[in-house]
């Protein structure tokens, strides 16, 4: 397989592959970004989440897209559910782990929240993308979404008004051993910003993600939005509604999509 289909089959993993790509089994308040605040100490949240998204283009190496399929007459569809199981270690620690149902990989993560006043929080996180494997695979091939990455990140909460709110986050990822499609590393920059209505019980959510995959020869570059809500009628649960699309992109899938999850929070 000569390096040009290796990357291009590292592109398509990749655009597949966002969900599980970062630091996951974190806690967050809005859609995409994590926020520093940590689950309460001895207590745990548990998140089922369902997504599916549809892609019929990608973005080439000079950022003009271009059918996926020679016809243009089909479409890309990945439609999944994921588990996230979050536990408050401490009142400044939380440690979380994220599962596919297909139990292909599997995100494990921490966050210490290093710095909290009532109007900014700052907290840092580390964590690990294993995948397990749930399909043939050539043992020979060590693409970079077979093997197993690590890194850490920062985030940054700030409440400058009582009802609006924003979460950002930086995150590097990378391998510890070489890969044969040649994936040095990721960037992936999130921001969510939002604003309650309705006595606290609706949050209306505008977010963003940037992520940057640098390659030997190459690099994958995908610009996401993020519209959405969340609904916080309860103390013990929140539901999370999120329809995310792709506008900007170098060698990687446009993709649009909905993603749901129900946050539920145990003693």
């Amino acid at each position: 397989m000569n390096r040009k289909s290796l990357f291009f089959i590292a592109v398509i993993l990749f655009s597949g592959y966002n969900l599980y790509s970062q630091i996951g089994g974190l806690s967050g308040s809005k859609l995409n970004a994590l926020c520093a605040g940590v689950v309460p100490g001895k207590k745990i949240e548990f998140e089922p989440g369902f997504y599916h998204f549809r892609a019929s283009k990608f973005w080439n190496e000079n950022g003009d897209p271009e059918n996926i399929f020679s016809m243009g007459d089909s479409t890309r569809a990945v439609t999944g559910m994921n588990f996230r199981f979050s536990y408050g270690l401490w009142d400044k620690l939380e440690l979380g782990t994220a599962i596919s149902t297909d139990l292909s990989v599997s995100n494990w993560g921490a966050k210490y929240l290093v710095y909290q006043k009532q109007k900014i929080g700052v907290a840092v996180i580390a964590g690990a993308n294993i995948p397990f494997g749930n399909r043939d695979i050539d043992k020979k091939a060590r693409l970079s979404q077979l093997l197993t990455s690590v890194g850490g990140g920062a985030i940054l909460t700030a409440r400058p008004l009582e009802d609006f709110s924003l979460d950002v986050n930086v995150q590097y990822m990378f391998f510890t051993e070489p890969t044969d499609d040649k994936k040095k590393g990721s960037w992936y920059l999130n921001a969510d910003f939002g604003y309650y209505v309705f006595k606290r019980q609706l949050q209306l959510i505008a977010g963003a993600g940037y992520q940057d995959a640098v390659f030997a020869e190459s690099t994958s570059q995908t610009l996401t939005i993020y519209p959405g809500v969340t609904v916080e009628t309860s103390r013990t649960f929140i539901i999370v509604l999120t329809a995310p699309f792709d506008v900007y992109g170098i060698n990687s899938l446009k993709n649009s999509g909905i993603a749901f999850a129900l946050t539920l929070l145990f003693d």
